[in-house]
């Protein structure tokens, strides 16, 4: 009986107490606007703040409660959550030029960049660059300790094997987050047609470059004189690329100048000659391979001529006998 009436003291107290917490979530409920969950289902929920809101969710609250604020500000939703939430809301929405990430470093190990000194500290990029600037003879290159790679939500990078980051075309959906991750700037956003990119962020001169790096850019400007548009040039002795002057040229003669480095690499719209940079050789060996098919069936179809009059001699001998 002793533990009896506490039990039931306990569990009218707990009765008393859940009834009066379900009255005050009724009372004092805040209603919200359901426009602003609509929109909250149509962002993809990454919360990367490349609209300049804290989250998806802020984002949407501003975009539905405030005339002045954009619909097309989400870059990983691209033009059809644009137009979505632009339905919504009852504003325009500008078109959505599609971006992907890429790395502007061709990698550091031993055999392209000179060594400082053995780096053994925490595995973070900022704490790495702060220690003499890097271990890396190139101070301007990628640590590779993949701050980028925590950053991204969507899973789209990894470490590659010369210890750059390696991006996911498929998964990047161009939120920028990586591009902030970075101490150095290695990351950036080009457009997912670009037909070339560059990369290096190394801006010493051409004879320090050398000492340190066997693939940065030396400021050699044949990239420059190459472009019939006007869209490359050379900054503080580093090629740049002004996507806004690039007509994304289907011969790509930036990716035809004989860039010693290879600073100028493919981007991802680049014609696939330069993709694969073995067209040739590949349509040669299709070939190979069909002329190689037709004789094997030709020789198959002359063995099965020459078989047949043995068979038919065969039965005839066997008939007489």
């Amino acid at each position: 009986m002793t533990i009896v009436i506490p039990l039931l003291v306990l569990c009218g107290l707990g009765a008393a107490i859940g009834l009066l917490l379900a009255l005050a979530d009724k009372k004092l409920a805040v209603e919200t606007n359901p426009l602003i969950d609509a929109v909250i289902d149509i962002l993809p929920a990454g919360n990367c703040a490349n609209c300049g809101y804290a989250g998806c969710a802020q984002y949407a609250e501003a975009v539905v409660e405030n005339p002045a604020v954009r619909p097309d500000l989400c870059t990983p939703g691209g033009n059809e959550a644009a137009q979505k939430i632009a339905e919504l809301t009852g504003k325009k929405a500008a078109e959505i030029k599609p971006v992907k990430a890429v790395a502007r470093c061709k990698g550091c190990p031993e055999t392209n960049s000179t060594t400082k000194y053995i780096y053994n500290g925490l595995n973070d990029c900022e704490a790495a660059a702060n220690l003499f600037a890097g271990e890396k003879g190139c101070e301007y290159g990628c640590l590779g300790l993949g701050n980028c790679v925590r950053a991204c939500p969507f899973d789209a990078l990894v470490i590659g094997e010369l210890n750059v980051p390696v991006v996911n075309i498929e998964k990047c959906v161009g939120c920028g987050l990586c591009v902030t991750a970075c101490p150095r700037g290695i990351m950036a956003l080009v457009p997912d047609n670009a037909v070339s990119v560059i990369g290096c962020q190394n801006r010493q001169k051409g004879g320090q470059t050398k000492k340190v790096c066997n693939v940065g850019c030396i400021g050699c400007r044949l990239c420059v004189k190459a472009c019939p548009h006007d869209a490359m040039k050379v900054v503080d002795n580093l090629c740049e690329i002004d996507y806004d002057k690039c007509q994304f040229c289907e011969d790509a003669p930036c990716l035809q100048v004989d860039c010693k480095p290879g600073v100028i690499a493919p981007g991802y719209g680049a014609p696939i000659k330069f993709l694969t940079g073995k067209i040739t050789e590949l349509a040669g060996a299709i070939d190979a391979v069909g002329k190689e098919a037709v004789n094997l069936d030709a020789a198959v179809e002359v063995t099965k001529d020459e078989s047949a009059p043995k068979e038919e001699k065969k039965e005839t001998a066997e008939i007489e006998a």
